[in-house]
């Protein structure tokens, strides 16, 4: 499978399969709440391509994104998602993990 579908499928479950509709309409308001959809994202990267400092990266990244989305109203969904796939492209490379 291409990097980039792994990638995404990745996102994809982390971000809404993953997310609970509890978590989703109380990470705006709960730190803790928050911090479990953080963890749950990770865990479908964590498993396709190991646990390493990208991880870290990731959970913080996708920490601070979704705080400015869903905390601070900072930016929309549209730009939540295109920074989500530019951390990934950052972190795995679309051509440089195989």
């Amino acid at each position: 499978m291409s990097i980039i579908y792994k990638l995404i499928a990745c996102h994809m479950l982390g971000d809404y399969v993953l997310q609970t509709d509890f978590l989703a309409s109380t990470k705006g308001d709960n730190w803790w709440h928050l911090l479990a959809h953080c963890m749950t994202y990770t865990v479908p990267f964590a498993l396709a391509f190991g646990i390493d400092s990208r991880i870290t990266a990731l959970f913080a990244s996708h920490l601070i994104v979704d705080a400015q989305k869903a905390r601070w109203n900072m930016i929309g969904y549209v730009q939540d998602q295109l920074l989500h796939i530019v951390t990934l492209a950052l972190l795995y490379g679309w051509g440089a993990v195989a």
